[in-house]
């Protein structure tokens, strides 16, 4: 009953009625500053920072002004870090108070994982380290973020990071299994260098230990190659699955999945890959397959000779059409000027005649010699501009 009435108190008194609901107005109006008015870091750092304090009081004041928050969040100056890092921190302690409130701005929280600024990364990754082991945050659809701080340039971003996954990886319920098809599915959309990419599926894989994960990953892996879109996603997919261990269910699996992934193997990377989960299976002893590893070593030396030859003549064939495109230009450009050449020819024609009227007046008659030689020096002249424009074209 103590509980219940200290609930009620400070969810409708102390904000909605009390003392403290009477600056309340003047808070949001500052820290709104929708006219540009405030322009102190010092008072709007302040105003913010005692609106939170607010805001985990009340549950309904906190639902209703949380926009307000993320919007200061995101325009918030690139050289105001101190605000957006104590914002961070305050949205660690809301979402603490009132998960269910919090719960749809959480992709807004992982956002600034990517600030500029240092201090708001390692705040908000202390934040999310926080909540997600105390189970107050999803970390599904947004794992991405935290396994990119895995390669960030701060050290101890990286660390906490990388003990994150660790304190992860204790848990009974394999939650880095779990994750790990949503991390390859968003970290390969990203256009990520080669290296990144792979250093942090290394670390990640690392974690997978029992011999059922390792199986069914294995099938997930394959099942997106068709997803792909270029064959450096391929080319990634092909690494992650030479880091799982092998046993005599993932080479049937490799089998029974051939058509998934072979349009890829002409691949020089791809073809390393798989190459290299064969020459680990057969170092393994305890393996009962070694036909089954020979007819699919068969399998992709024979497909990758194939899909070599399809990607050579494929070349050719863009090769070819390129070259007829710029053939077309070509002589499209030629009767273009053939055209230009004749119009010019019936003006200077036209101009002659012209020319011939008016010396034939009585004031300005000539000897027909005169006239004759004038009219052949200028078709002369027309025939070598037209060689010469011909000459340079070809």
């Amino acid at each position: 009953e103590t509980e219940r009435k200290v609930a009620d108190v400070s969810e409708h008194e102390i904000v909605g009625r009390g003392m403290i609901s009477l600056f309340t107005p003047m808070l949001l109006r500052i820290v709104a500053n929708e006219e540009g008015t405030y322009s102190s870091p010092a008072l709007m750092l302040s105003a913010t920072l005692a609106l939170c304090k607010c805001m985990c009081i009340s549950k309904t004041f906190c639902e209703k002004h949380l926009p307000l928050l993320f919007s200061v969040l995101a325009k918030a100056p690139n050289d105001d870090q101190d605000l957006r890092a104590n914002v961070v921190i305050a949205l660690g302690d809301l979402a603490f108070r009132f998960p269910n409130e919090v719960e749809p701005y959480t992709p807004r929280i992982y956002a600034c994982l990517r600030d500029k600024s240092t201090r708001v990364r390692n705040h908000t990754m202390m934040v999310l380290t926080h909540l997600i082991l105390n189970d107050m945050v999803k970390v599904k659809g947004n794992v991405c973020e935290i396994a990119l701080c895995l390669q960030d340039k701060e050290p101890r971003i990286r660390d906490m990071a990388r003990l994150l996954f660790h304190e992860l990886s204790k848990r009974t319920n394999s939650p880095i299994y779990n994750l790990l098809p949503d991390i390859v599915s968003q970290l390969s959309q990203l256009n990520l260098k080669q290296e990144v990419f792979r250093e942090i599926m290394l670390f990640l894989l690392c974690f997978i230990k029992k011999d059922k994960q390792n199986e069914m990953l294995m099938e997930k892996l394959i099942q997106r190659f068709p997803k792909c879109t270029s064959i450096n996603q391929k080319a990634d997919l092909a690494y992650c699955i030479a880091q799982l261990k092998v046993n005599d269910k993932c080479i049937k699996c490799l089998n029974d999945t051939f058509k998934l992934y072979k349009d890829a193997l002409f691949d020089e990377d791809v073809l390393k890959n798989f190459m290299s989960v064969v020459s680990k299976a057969k170092k393994n002893t305890k393996l009962d397959t070694k036909d089954a590893l020979e007819e699919l070593e068969a399998k992709f030396n024979e497909h990758a000779a194939a899909g070599m030859e399809n990607v050579k003549a494929s070349r050719k064939a863009v090769r070819a059409k390129k070259r007829a495109a710029k053939r077309v230009a070509r002589k499209k450009e030629w009767e273009e000027s053939d055209e230009e050449e004749e119009l010019s020819e019936v003006e200077e024609t036209e101009t002659g005649e012209m020319e011939f009227d008016e010396e034939n007046q009585p004031e300005n008659r000539r000897t027909p010699s005169a006239v004759a030689e004038k009219a052949v020096g200028k078709r002369k002249s027309g025939r070598s501009s037209n060689r010469s424009r011909r000459g340079v074209r070809s």
